[in-house]
């Protein structure tokens, strides 16, 4: 399966809605869905039905797939086209609720990757206010549906910084585009008398210890094993894509950050997965890798089989 997605061969794609149902079906056979209201942050809460859950998840893990699949080929990662981000992302995103219950993570994971194709297209001696601009208003859409960014707003200003110099005027536009998702938010809110606490209490959720050990062995092999793979490539690859890394390994620990908080927090495990939506855009370079290419194809492989039987134990 691995080949398969690192050949050029954009046909493979078609296989990932299979994956996704395979999984979902899964899941309901099962017995593990339930009704739930569904977080959306300060916009609110909303009720699906399993189905109707099954199937905005599933059009947005392919959506986002397939979208973290072009930014990878269309900025040049490697010197040939590969489909096996999209296929890590799906396969790692089944670890989570957020695979199978629809709510703000996976908005969240899509308003990420459009913040990334902004950011990919700065240019040290080009126009970037409208992509300064774009880039804050996903990242203020998306701290509106995740309140908690608010505190990690420096790392997307560091992140902006590592393509660009400091521009007074790009920062300017940078603070407009990240508040105008709050106008209309606060809006609306007003509009309807909605009341939202921003920082909801402390909640204590059933949280699956095995999971959070499983997601704690797999994050700490995969960012050393890609860490290590990636080291000869970097002093041969060109400045742009060092700074894209840079970005990338700058957001990861963000997505690490975040997914600690949220775990104090509320006792949740999704905002974890903000972390590894970064890093499968590096994982690439460990399977292609002749002395970590088997450790990490095994590892993708025994992932790939624990998140579909762990339903049976």
């Amino acid at each position: 399966m691995i080949r398969l997605f690192l050949g050029n061969r954009v046909g493979v794609l078609l296989l990932l809605p299979f994956l996704v149902i395979a999984f979902h079906y899964i899941h309901w056979v099962t017995g593990n869905h339930v009704d739930q209201l569904s977080d959306f942050g300060l916009w609110g809460e909303l009720s699906f039905s399993p189905l109707v859950s099954y199937v905005w998840s599933g059009v947005f893990i392919l959506t986002n797939a397939i979208l973290l699949n072009y930014l990878y080929n269309s900025h040049q990662f490697l010197d040939k086209n590969s489909y096996l981000t999209s296929l890590l992302y799906l396969v790692v995103m089944s670890f989570y609720d957020a695979f199978y219950h629809f709510d703000y993570v996976l908005c969240v994971h899509f308003l990420f990757i459009m913040m990334l194709t902004q950011f990919f297209e700065l240019k040290q001696q080009v126009d970037g206010r409208k992509y300064v601009f774009n880039a804050f208003v996903f990242i203020g859409i998306a701290s509106t549906l995740q309140p908690l960014l608010l505190f990690f707003i420096p790392f997307f200003i560091f992140s902006l910084l590592i393509f660009r110099s400091f521009s007074f005027r790009e920062f300017t536009l940078a603070a407009i585009g990240f508040f105008v998702p709050f106008v209309y938010c606060f809006t609306y809110l007003w509009w309807y008398t909605i009341e939202r606490n921003i920082f909801m209490g402390i909640q204590f959720l059933n949280l699956e210890f095995s999971d959070f050990i499983w997601s704690l062995l797999v994050y700490g092999l995969l960012i050393v094993v890609s860490y290590l793979s990636m080291r000869s490539i970097l002093q041969k690859s060109s400045i742009r894509l060092k700074k894209q890394i840079q970005v990338l390994w700058l957001l990861v620990l963000m997505g690490m950050f975040i997914g600690i908080l949220n775990l104090i927090w509320k006792r949740e495990l999704n905002d974890l997965s903000f972390a590894m939506l970064f890093l499968t855009s590096l994982l690439t370079y460990s399977f292609l890798h002749k002395t970590y290419g088997l450790i990490t194809a095994g590892v993708f492989y025994i992932c790939l089989a624990y998140s579909m039987l762990k339903f049976f134990i």
